[in-house]
């Protein structure tokens, strides 16, 4: 985008952008001509500055159309995140575009058909026979390993030895089974990783780059960055990735699009339905999360511990993307105020609304403000964990 283009969408009254901004990944418009009120998404601005909580950057996309874009003091478009759990949602939209490829045959294959050198698979039958689709969906029956935890919980305990392997796939991979697969739905770490050890097996190179193959460069990712490689070159498979606010959208947006992208199908719609429907009973599909019993038409997530979203409702051709970063008790009531109380009640027709200058003038005044709005939460806090330039 040329900086006088953006000078000028600057002085539409609607948007303000950095005038250093990347090349736009989504066309613009104001969000009445989406039928969305500016009314709401003002005030959820001004609820997250009064609150000061550590919420980094806001974006609402409306059938395909990026209407909202809000940035805390000291964040651009250009800045990844650190998204946390959401990476589990990626590595199975990588899985998906695998299937897609012929890389892997499907939800079906078995632990022994993706690691055909491991043999020790040959001395347990029922982990050799555990399905990429029981991964996908947190029901392998794998001990649980979770970093949030305290320190001397086991679970803590189990993550961290997991994450200082050497070979983090093959450290998992001979852990012994807690259930019998496909027997409940247990949150964990593990499952994510056998995903990403078996896309490396099957591409022969590391996650990253099966990832910048698969979706980041088809989609025009920019600054991606993907944390904590073992001695092996592997890259977690539940967490570790860093990604822009914009295109943690456009992930939200190629399952909105059947997986379709540019007219490439980057993954298949029947993929896309199954992903994101109920494959548990609790809410869950394939590394995303859902409402029980879903069908994939109802709204879906992607979410990190600290308060990482995208969340897509296919019915109104929305997606909703935050990064911030908050203790994780706050998470679930902060969530639910800005999608429940502000981004749905902002969505109020099918067609483009009134137009309302006066509104539109009070946003473009309110996202100024927020570009000024440093939160207390961030001081001290780790690189790890703050937004990163290019």
């Amino acid at each position: 985008m040329s900086r006088l283009l953006a000078f000028v969408i600057a002085l539409s009254g609607w948007f303000v952008a950095p005038l250093w901004a990347a090349e736009i990944d989504f066309p613009q418009a104001p969000p009445r001509t989406q039928g969305i009120q500016a009314k709401r998404l003002r005030e959820m601005s001004q609820w997250v500055r009064a609150e000061q909580h550590d919420v980094r950057a806001m974006l609402v996309v409306r059938r395909g159309k990026l209407v909202f874009e809000w940035y805390a003091a000291g964040v651009t478009r250009d800045h990844n995140h650190n998204v946390f759990s959401v990476t589990k949602s990626v590595v199975a939209t990588l899985a998906g575009a695998a299937i897609q490829q012929g890389k892997l045959s499907g939800v079906d294959v078995t632990l022994a058909e993706l690691f055909p050198d491991a043999k020790y698979l040959a001395k347990d039958p029922i982990k050799a026979n555990i399905t990429l689709g029981q991964l996908l969906s947190m029901q392998a029956g794998l001990p649980v390993t979770r970093g949030n935890k305290p320190k001397q919980d086991p679970q803590r305990i189990l993550f961290d030895r997991v994450h200082s392997a050497a070979d983090r796939g093959r450290f998992v991979l001979r852990l012994p089974l807690e259930s019998k697969p496909g027997e409940k739905f247990i949150y964990n770490n593990n499952e994510p990783q056998l995903v990403a050890s078996a896309l490396q097996q099957a591409y022969g190179t590391d996650i990253r780059q099966i990832g910048h193959q698969l979706l980041f460069d088809p989609l025009k990712f920019q600054n991606v960055g993907w944390l904590f490689p073992d001695q092996t070159g592997q890259y977690p498979g539940g967490y570790g990735l860093r990604l822009r606010a914009i295109d943690m959208a456009k992930l939200g947006q190629l399952y909105l699009q059947q997986g379709t992208w540019n007219s490439e199908a980057i993954l298949s719609e029947p993929w896309c339905q199954k992903a994101t429907s109920d494959q548990t009973g609790t809410g869950y599909g394939y590394f995303w999360w859902n409402a029980p019993g879903s069908d994939g038409q109802q709204p879906f997530s992607a979410k990190g511990v600290r308060g990482q979203r995208i969340y897509v409702d296919p019915q109104k051709e929305l997606i909703f993307v935050v990064a911030s970063d908050l203790p994780p008790e706050q998470v679930n009531p902060v969530m639910h105020q800005l999608i429940d109380q502000f981004v749905i009640p902002s969505v109020e027709s099918p067609m483009a609304l009134a137009e309302d200058a006066e509104e539109s003038q009070l946003l473009k005044a309110e996202l100024a403000q927020a570009a000024r709005f440093l939160s207390p939460h961030r001081n001290g806090l780790p690189a790890t964990r703050l937004p990163q330039p290019r």
